[in-house]
């Protein structure tokens, strides 16, 4: 039911801005100059709104895309007993909350890691705070989150590697 009121609220929103840029070009003579100056309104007002969603999204695009998500650190895999560690840490001079997830995979024996792989994960900008669907403040347009998903522990089983906290748990 909040969802719905602040879904109207933002509706609200914009219907405000059209009146507000149709305000502020009241007293410009009709023409080209008072279209474009209606049209810069409408433009900033939006951009005031998502902006931070937009420029944020371009920062987590660069963190995803330019870094590979697996990272294997070591000639042989085969085999091995592992220890997993994982660490999350939030990122410095983001526009957008961008947290940073770090997870290792330890060789028991010679302390080496083995496998590192890193996922990173956002939460939307201010207007999505504010609407807070469903108690997520998730980006409007795009996924919050990147990073190998399944395919670390897939890496694990293709090559026989035995996470040992997890083999201890569950018994295999």
């Amino acid at each position: 039911m909040i969802g719905i009121i602040f879904f109207a609220c933002l509706i609200f929103l914009v219907i405000f801005i059209f009146w507000f840029a149709k305000w502020c070009t009241y007293y410009i003579k009709p023409g080209m100059t008072k279209f474009w100056s209606y049209i810069a309104v409408v433009f900033t007002c939006y951009m005031a709104l998502i902006g931070d969603e937009i420029i944020g999204g371009i920062q987590f695009g660069y963190l995803c895309y330019n870094r590979p998500s697996i990272e294997v650190l070591v000639d042989e895999l085969e085999g091995r007993k592992v220890r997993l560690h994982s660490e999350r840490n939030l990122l410095s001079n983001t526009l957008l909350e961008i947290s940073k997830g770090t997870s290792k995979a330890v060789d028991v024996d010679t302390n080496e890691v083995v496998i590192q792989s890193m996922t990173y994960r956002v939460d939307g900008g201010w207007l999505s705070h504010w609407i807070d669907f469903n108690g997520h403040a998730n980006p409007f347009f795009f996924d919050n989150s990147c990073g190998p998903g399944k395919k670390f522990r897939a890496l694990m089983k293709t090559h026989n590697i035995k996470d040992v906290d997890y083999t201890k748990h569950h018994g295999q």
